[in-house]
């Protein structure tokens, strides 16, 4: 007996959904400067993926509103920015003092991160991201976007409550105020 059930596969609808997750960061870095807080310049779209910083900044298609959508894009530049600092690893003295100002941090979804290292690790990128995204759009819309976030609940609410504890802790070890990225040329970006 001959089979002739036949099989395909669409992705037109996931296609147009990558590409206006594009178009809006396209327009978002038109109407704001960010590329002081743009660590890498390789933005990759995987709708299905859960937007990640490294080895390539991804973002997904599940936000619509490009105010969420620029706090996830500065959330995952606060990941290099970190990185081009060198300051955040596991042993680093910030992470260690965080450790000791939480010693009970949640570990896992929805309170904390995949680990206890970047529970800690996002305290620090979770209140830069609120502190860069702030200076292109309100603060109360801010923090309205990181309240609703089905993810990293702990943090962001520790954040938003201990934010200027935590401001004195970043200041002290030089990660605050956020430096600029350094501006790259055309030959660098190739």
């Amino acid at each position: 007996m001959v089979d002739h059930f036949r099989y395909s596969i669409d992705l037109t609808m996931a296609q147009a959904r990558a590409e206006k997750i594009v178009e809006c960061v396209k327009r978002l870095r038109e109407q704001h400067d960010v590329r002081r807080f743009e660590y890498t310049d390789h933005l990759r779209v995987a709708p299905t993926e859960i937007p990640h910083s490294h080895p390539v900044l991804t973002l997904n298609t599940a936000l619509c509103d490009p105010e969420a959508i620029l706090c996830e894009y500065l959330h995952e530049q606060m990941h290099w920015y970190l990185v081009g600092l060198d300051c955040a690893g596991e042993t680093a003295p910030v992470i260690t003092q965080l450790k000791q100002r939480y010693p009970d941090t949640p570990v896992g979804f929805p309170e904390g991160a995949n680990n206890e290292y970047s529970t800690y690790l996002h305290l620090l990128v979770n209140w830069l991201e609120i502190e860069a995204t702030s200076r292109f759009i309100d603060r109360e819309r801010v923090i309205k976007i990181v309240s609703q976030k089905h993810y990293y609940r702990w943090i962001y609410r520790t954040v938003l409550r201990d934010w200027h504890e935590l401001e004195e802790i970043f200041r002290t070890h030089a990660i605050v105020p956020i430096a600029p990225a350094e501006p790259r040329s055309r030959s660098e970006t190739k």
